[in-house]
């Protein structure tokens, strides 16, 4: 016979809860494998991860692949722009270091920068295109980025669980491969429902609006 006062039992929700954060990180990071698909993913994962914020009836693997097929198209062309814009950043980063001096200390500090705003863009953009129909992938990315200054929270979480790690790679490789497992069995998952959670009050409100 079941129990039914097991569902309401504070440990077995959260159990419940961190199973699906799981779920949604094997899907997202065997969806990104390929790695012109990892726009594609992390659209679907906020997908998902909305639905989940939200309160909303969903199933992470049925639920993912729908938003993985619907979106891909939109999501990849976005993922491309991001990719190459990304480069040029990490190139001029790498550029930077190899010049001594002031002026390459203030290249140095301005690639750092824009790499942030890239990052907090990337993370803000496809939350709002995982929840919301968009008809340009760069518009997604421009409200992204006023997303992360709505939610400042948000985006910090995001920034520092995709950002903090790749930073420790040089100074700090021990840490790196220390912290890097973990990472590897839920961080991407972990990241988008956590990202998504934080930004529900300003996805409710543009719920309320377009209704």
């Amino acid at each position: 016979m079941k129990n039914n006062h097991l569902a309401n039992n504070p440990f077995f929700r959260f159990m419940d809860h961190l199973g699906d954060v799981f779920l949604l990180h094997l899907c997202w990071l065997l969806g990104s494998l390929p790695v012109i698909t990892l726009g594609a993913a992390t659209c679907a994962a906020f997908s998902v991860a909305g639905k989940m914020a939200a309160g909303e009836e969903y199933r992470v693997g049925h639920d993912f692949l729908a938003a993985f097929r619907r979106d891909f198209a939109m999501a990849t062309r976005t993922w491309l722009a991001m990719a190459a814009l990304g480069l040029l950043l990490l190139m001029s980063y790498q550029l930077s270091l190899a010049n001594a001096g002031r002026f390459g200390g203030l290249l140095i500090a301005l690639c750092a920068a824009l790499g942030v705003i890239w990052l907090g863009s990337f993370g803000c953009g496809f939350a709002l295109l995982g929840r919301f129909s968009y008809r340009r992938g760069r518009d997604a990315m421009k409200d992204g980025l006023r997303l992360c200054l709505i939610r400042p929270q948000a985006a910090g979480v995001w920034l520092v669980c995709n950002g903090i790690l790749p930073l420790l790679y040089a100074p700090q490789p021990q840490l790196f491969w220390y912290l890097f497992p973990l990472w590897l069995l839920i961080g991407g998952g972990g990241s988008i429902a956590a990202t998504a959670r934080l930004l529900r009050p300003a996805f409710l409100r543009l719920e309320n609006q377009t209704r």
